[in-house]
């Protein structure tokens, strides 16, 4: 008995998980309309009873395949970037922090202010509007003496 594997992937024995994946792949195309209940159940029964690959490829291969991976071609080389900033690039970002930093730092300050009393508003405008309407209620015509 020879120890050394098969060169031919057909003689490979079938797992379990192969198995399944036929039966898987029999059921989908059965429910696809490419398959009948009784071919689908001949199939699947052939399928669990497989014991090579090459058994499983016969019960599938008048099948279309979505999955079917593209043969294996080595990819090139990846080129290495240099993701290191340059000095010009840092001396420009420094340049722009200072030029727009300062006013940005104003701008948001206002913004922040004008969110504060835009929120206070909505917030307490309600109970000044009711205070006001009290106040005008509660003032007495002026006395005339006459």
């Amino acid at each position: 008995m020879d120890c050394m594997p098969s060169s031919r992937p057909s003689e490979i024995r079938a797992s379990d998980a192969e198995r399944e994946r036929v039966v898987t792949f029999l059921r989908d195309h059965a429910l696809a309309g490419r398959l009948d209940s009784d071919e689908l159940e001949e199939r699947i029964g052939l399928a669990y009873s497989a014991r090579y690959v090459g058994d499983l490829e016969r019960l599938i291969r008048d099948l279309p395949r979505r999955d079917v991976p593209a043969p294996h071609r080595r990819r090139p080389p990846r080129r290495q970037r240099n993701h290191q900033p340059t000095p010009a690039l840092i001396l420009a970002g420094v340049a722009l922090l200072f030029i727009t930093g300062v006013p940005m730092i104003i701008l948001a300050a206002l913004l922040a202010v004008v969110a504060v009393v835009v929120g206070l508003s909505f917030v307490l405008g309600p109970f000044l509007l009711v205070a006001l309407v009290i106040l005008h209620r509660r003032r007495r015509p002026p006395v005339r003496w006459g």
